[in-house]
């Protein structure tokens, strides 16, 4: 019972290995068998998990823990974990009508898995260094897999920022190592206890968070998250967004868990801020539907970020809620855009028309997924923003900046909804795995909508009674907001003027990126100071 974790991470690996060694269609459904072993598993474990008290430590071989391999599963990690392995389900579902034939495709997928659930279960400073670079490797090599010009250059580019935006992480952890001596988590936070005020523990913490901010596409780092996430193929443009880019988040939770060091609390919320506020603007201005949904990646990283930030309480909560529901609802949306591309043999919203008509099952899904980004009653984002909101609701301020991003999101999505009304011709091309992964996500989203009080009550413990699932006062709230929303849309942004232009074709080069990733630290250490 106790190694299922090791198990978890190692099952993608081999059987991906298998199907990279055999290359052969038959062999390729060994990419669902990992999938249904690895629900099994985690089923079994998270009754052990459970019985643990959940908490469940352990460190691999006869090593001491001071220089071992250790690996943690905590109620965050748990969740990560069964997110995973959902996710990997929908993605080679949605993908294995189009690539049931590409074994290294496959391959690289479930080696992908394997890296990630091992981040999540890393309680080593090493470990999560060498894993996040692995994870960054595989993620170009899916990013530029259909090897256009397009694709090349944004993977490429994804692959030199990430590595620079590591490169401060290893020397955050070579700061602590010397100071320590170790690089076991649990150690370290209970070495830095007493010493969080001296100068090496700060600069150290900058360094890392540096690194989080860029796999987090926080501002001013965020430029490589919609070059990547608009050039890879539809399925890992998902997995991107609705899951590989939260590593980050993950890192950053981890860290501020063992740091324990709440000077940084304050501006990490308005990070947060300006990451969604900036998302949400450039979101605004774009007319591919993908770079729509890349852009929103931002804007709900932000919103994260806000919740997180506090790492404590109903914030902290709420922002792993969030987290946890914006891989369901953008995963959905990016199959969706994927399909809606290959019909229409476009990308562009302005002329892609009539999906109510053309096809109203998949207008359905869509709609779900627009309801749970904007906020909507009985919907998952619902119950994520409700509950970050009312972690804010001792500061009017950081509940209107809250609001703010909301309103944003819903005029974007507006904006978004223009695909549902109209006539185009189109291309259909059955793609019935992918409507049934779609349906799963649209399905979860409603689920987790309706039900996500009993669910951590259940599972966690965690009682949510101040939160009402229909809750007249914010349906009619949400209301008035559309309509504002619809108004904006229709006096400022549908008519496309000179500015929005401007935002939609700004486009930083490398150098110019990785001057405000330097202006990100030293912006840090001025605030860490003062």
């Amino acid at each position: 019972m106790e190694n299922i974790p090791i198990f978890l991470i190692f099952i993608p690996i081999f059987l991906g290995l298998i199907i990279y060694l055999i290359h052969n269609k038959k062999a390729n459904y060994l990419a669902f068998a990992s999938q249904i072993l690895m629900i099994v598993l985690f089923i079994i474990y998270y009754d052990y998990f459970v019985k643990l008290g959940r908490l469940h430590i352990f460190t691999l071989g006869l090593w001491n823990k001071s220089i071992g391999i250790t690996l943690l599963v905590d109620n965050i990690s748990i969740v990560f974990i069964a997110l995973t392995i959902f996710i990997w389900s929908i993605i080679i579902l949605y993908s294995f009508n189009k690539r049931s034939h590409e074994y290294k495709f496959l391959f690289f997928l479930l080696f992908l898995e394997g890296s990630f659930i091992a981040l999540l279960l890393s309680n080593d400073l090493f470990n999560i260094f060498v894993i996040l670079d692995i994870i960054t490797i595989l993620s170009t090599i899916l990013i530029v897999y259909k090897k256009d010009g397009f694709a090349v250059r944004a993977g490429l580019y994804y692959l030199a920022f990430n590595s620079v935006g590591i490169l401060f992480y290893l020397l955050g952890l070579i700061l602590l190592y010397s100071f320590t001596g170790t690089l076991n988590m649990d150690i370290i936070k209970f070495k830095i206890e007493f010493f969080k005020d001296t100068n090496i523990i700060k600069l150290s913490y900058v360094l890392i968070m540096a690194a989080v901010g860029v796999k987090s596409a926080l501002f001013p780092v965020y430029n490589w998250l919609p070059r990547a996430h608009s050039a890879a193929p539809s399925g890992i443009s998902a997995l991107l967004s609705g899951l590989l880019v939260k590593s980050g988040l993950y890192v950053f939770i981890r860290m501020n868990q063992m740091f324990n060091m709440d000077v940084l609390n304050d501006f990490f919320f308005l990070l947060g801020f300006l990451t969604g506020f900036l998302g949400v603007l450039f979101a605004l201005s774009q007319k591919d539907i993908k770079q729509i949904l890349a852009f929103h990646t931002i804007s709900q990283i932000g919103i994260m970020l806000m919740g997180v930030s506090a790492m404590e309480g109903e914030l902290l909560l709420g922002g792993i809620l969030h987290i946890f529901n914006h891989a369901i609802f953008k995963t959905l949306l990016f199959l969706a855009a994927g399909i809606l591309i290959n019909r229409y043999g476009t990308r562009r919203v302005t002329e892609i028309r009539g999906v109510f008509r053309d096809s109203p099952i998949l207008a359905i899904f869509i709609l779900v997924g627009i309801f749970s980004i904007t906020g909507a009653p009985l919907f998952n984002g619902y119950i994520s923003k409700s509950i970050i909101k009312h972690g804010l609701y001792a500061s009017s301020i950081k509940v209107n900046m809250l609001n703010l991003l909301n309103l944003g999101t819903m005029i974007s999505f507006v904006k978004f909804s223009q695909i549902f009304f109209g006539h185009s011709k189109v291309d259909k091309i059955p793609q019935k795995k992918s409507a049934i992964s779609i349906f799963i996500l649209a399905f979860t989203c409603v689920f987790l909508g309706l039900f996500s009080k009993a669910l951590m009550d259940i599972l966690f413990d965690i009682e949510l009674s101040y939160l009402q699932i229909f809750d007249i006062g914010y349906i009619i709230d949400y209301g008035i907001n559309l309509i504002i929303a619809f108004i904006i849309f229709k006096l400022l942004i549908e008519k496309d003027y000179k500015v929005i232009k401007k935002l939609r074709h700004i486009n930083l080069s490398f150098g110019a990126t990785n001057i405000m990733l330097l202006s990100f630290i030293v912006i840090m250490i001025i605030w860490i100071r003062f």
